[in-house]
């Protein structure tokens, strides 16, 4: 994903980017947009050098969504598995399997939770800033009649 932004400020070589929501954002969930808000500021890893005010490109740092989708789903599931065989096995009984299954999910959650934690750390999951923008010089109105055919039309 690559997406224009504009640089809120900067501290050290991270930057804080505004990024406008476009109708394509609903589908991708990276910039984690919230119910009714069409603006949101997120933290980039500033490796083009970005001063505050400044349009940017911002991108995934690395496209992991595979990676990500496979935590965030997959995980808890493979834990509530673990957990209804054991109980399955160990205690023979459907009941204790259902329940171990539930208990399973409580440290395939807690792996989820620990697994972003240490992304958000490692900036793993993150976004940079890749490419300023050159900034596009407007200009006078008034001297653009004068310049389309003489007659202010």
């Amino acid at each position: 994903m690559r997406e224009q932004a504009i640089v809120v400020k900067t501290t050290g070589k991270i930057a804080v980017v505004r990024i406008q929501k476009h109708p394509e954002c609903e589908g991708c969930k990276m910039c984690a947009f919230k119910a009714g808000q069409s603006i949101v500021k997120i933290k980039a890893k500033n490796v083009a050098g970005a001063k505050a005010g400044d349009t940017v490109i911002v991108q995934a740092e690395k496209d992991n969504r595979l990676l990500a989708s496979f935590i965030v789903y997959i995980l808890p599931v493979l834990f509530a598995g673990a957990g209804a065989a054991v109980g399955f096995l160990a205690l023979k009984d459907q009941l204790w399997a259902a329940l171990c299954c539930v208990a399973g999910l409580v440290p395939g959650f807690a792996a989820v939770f620990l697994l972003d934690k240490w992304a958000a750390r490692s900036r793993g999951f993150g976004m940079e800033v890749v490419e300023i923008c050159p900034n596009e010089v407007s200009e006078n109105p008034e001297n653009q009649e004068e310049k389309s055919d003489g007659n202010g039309i």
